[in-house]
């Protein structure tokens, strides 16, 4: 499995992935999201593909915070439904951290249904629960 940064034609492949995994009103957003790599932004966001003989099998993406330039959040880890539970979203999340850990990052923040995985595998902390309860906003101190 190789993991690098997606190119700008596989928007589309990746959002798949999301329109999967969730509907097609998230995979609206995605992409949209998902162009701003490669727009002239202040603020770009980074996504990151796991591909495996050459065909795109998971994605996560990254951005830098504007409210602290060490601060950074991870989104959208998905992976292709038939690859789940394979350790590939783990591996994934272990490479944004690396990434995020070199360019001297001092928090991840992320939001997610599973606080359990993120707490078990990489320490996160939950920092608050939503209303609904369907998402904990959690960080990573990495200082």
């Amino acid at each position: 499995m190789k993991f690098r940064l997606i190119k700008q034609n596989e928007i589309g492949l990746a959002v798949n992935i999301i329109q999967e995994n969730y509907s097609k009103k998230y995979r609206k957003a995605a992409f949209k999201e998902m162009e701003a790599m490669f727009k002239n932004y202040t603020a770009r966001p980074k996504y990151i593909v796991a591909e495996e003989k050459g065909e795109i099998i998971g994605l996560g993406g990254y951005i830098q915070s504007w409210m602290d330039y060490n601060i950074y959040q991870i989104f959208w880890i998905n992976i292709k439904p038939g690859f789940q539970n394979k350790g590939i979203g783990t591996k994934l999340i272990e490479r944004i951290i690396r990434i995020l850990k070199n360019k001297k990052a001092s928090m991840i923040l992320l939001t997610t249904s599973k606080p359990r995985f993120y707490s078990k595998k990489f320490n996160f902390k939950t920092l608050a629960k939503f209303k609904n309860k369907k998402y904990d906003l959690m960080c990573l101190k990495l200082n």
